[in-house]
C-alpha cells in the first residue's frame, strides 16, 4: 500500500472503505509538502482544493472566532467545514511543517453526490469526523450539511 492509501485508510472518513475503493481514490490525490505560516485556503475566496493531513498541524480558523487543530493523521480539511456553495469559509494555514494529500474539492463533491455504499461510507465517515473535531458546528444551517 502507498503512502496515499495509507494515509486515506487511517482517516476515519475513509477507513470504512475497502481495499479496492481506496485504491480507486488514490488518483485524484497529490501530496505536497507544508511548511508553517503556508496558506492552503482563504475565507472568502473560491474553494479549489481539500486536504488530507499525513503529518504536520494545520489551523482551520472559522467565523465568529472558531477554530479546530487538526494534527492527526487522516484527518481532513474539507466539505462543510472549510467551504459552502464553492466559497472558502475558512482560513487554513499550515502551524508545523508536514505533507498533506491535496484533492479538488469538484472530485470528492462529484464522489459523495451520487447514491453509492461509496458516498455513504465517506458521508457517515464525515459526520463522525465532523462531530469529533467541530462539534460546535453541528448545525446543518450553520455548516451547510443537510
Amino acid at each position: 500500500m502507498d503512502s496515499s492509501a495509507a494515509c486515506l485508510s487511517k482517516s476515519i472518513i475513509f477507513s470504512g472503505l475497502d481495499a479496492r475503493d481506496i485504491e480507486a481514490l488514490v488518483p485524484l490525490f497529490s501530496r505536497r509538502v507544508i511548511l508553517p505560516g503556508d496558506v492552503l485556503a482563504q475565507a472568502g475566496h473560491s474553494t479549489q482544493f481539500f486536504f488530507l493531513l499525513e503529518e504536520g498541524t494545520l489551523l482551520v480558523a472559522m467565523e465568529e472566532g472558531r477554530a479546530v487543530v487538526l494534527n492527526r493523521p487522516g484527518d481532513f480539511a474539507g466539505l462543510s467545514m472549510v467551504s459552502l456553495n464553492g466559497t472558502n469559509t475558512a482560513t487554513i494555514t499550515v502551524l508545523e511543517k508536514g505533507a498533506v494529500w491535496v484533492v479538488p474539492c469538484r472530485d470528492i463533491l462529484d464522489l459523495t453526490s451520487h447514491d453509492t455504499q461509496v458516498a455513504e461510507t465517506i458521508m457517515n465517515g464525515w459526520q463522525q469526523f465532523f462531530a469529533e473535531k467541530a462539534p460546535f458546528c453541528l448545525n446543518p444551517a450553520e455548516t451547510g450539511v443537510a
